[in-house]
């Protein structure tokens, strides 16, 4: 994929661009599923392993009935899940 980095004016905006974004960090598995671990602990009170579990036998689909607003950690962990598998 390619994108324009000149802004409105004509600026290459490639050493800004460089500076401003992060730095992409790998994960390996044992340091992805320690992350989604400490995130489940942290936002579910479980270990990653029993949220997955529990995730799996559809233990949270009342969820599905809330906003996305009231259950937004509950979300963002959901979107982890890979991390943990």
């Amino acid at each position: 994929m390619c994108y324009d980095t000149g802004d409105a004016k004509g600026h290459d905006m490639t050493e800004t661009l460089s500076q401003t974004q992060p730095k992409t960090r790998w994960l390996n598995d044992e340091e992805a599923h320690a992350l989604f671990d400490a995130e489940a602990r942290r936002v579910m009170g479980i270990s990653g392993e029993e949220f997955l579990r529990r995730y799996d036998a559809g233990e949270f689909d009342h969820h599905s009935d809330t906003s996305a607003e009231q259950d937004l950690d509950f979300w963002d962990l959901v979107l982890t899940i890979p991390f943990g598998r």
